[in-house]
């Protein structure tokens, strides 16, 4: 099975270059899975990851289409700049290298019950001093 995002790199390439040209439609989610021998999810995915990244607009009941300019700029980010496409919280994965290490770290001191305890203790609706 290959993975949405390398698929989605492919296309995000040719809208990058202009060979997928601003205002160009792209084929529905199912051809395109059958064109790509990939699921149809997968197929959607991928449409998700591109709209994600800016790269292309779903319109319902007219399409996917390329959009006028990239809304950002490629490559992976821990901060989104404010213009950009909205961040999309459906998937859960690292996205930065290193990020797996940083969270372990930062969770570390969970493993212990008394801090896990006042971890989970509900705060004030005005928050704590700290």
């Amino acid at each position: 099975m290959a993975d949405f995002r390398l698929i989605a790199d492919r296309i995000a390439e040719d809208i990058v270059t202009g060979r997928l040209g601003p205002g160009r439609q792209l084929p529905p989610q199912r051809w395109f899975a059958r064109r790509h021998r990939i699921a149809p999810s997968t197929a959607g995915r991928v449409y998700g990851e591109l709209v994600r990244r800016g790269l292309v607009v779903g319109e319902v009941g007219r399409g996917t289409f390329v959009r006028a300019a990239p809304a950002v700029a490629q490559g992976r980010a821990l901060i989104e700049a404010a213009t950009s496409a909205p961040v999309n919280l459906e998937l859960n994965y690292p996205s930065a290298a290193g990020q797996s290490e940083l969270v372990a770290a930062s969770l570390a001191p969970l493993l212990r019950a008394d801090v896990l305890t006042e971890a989970m203790r509900p705060g004030a609706a005005d928050g704590t001093a700290a």
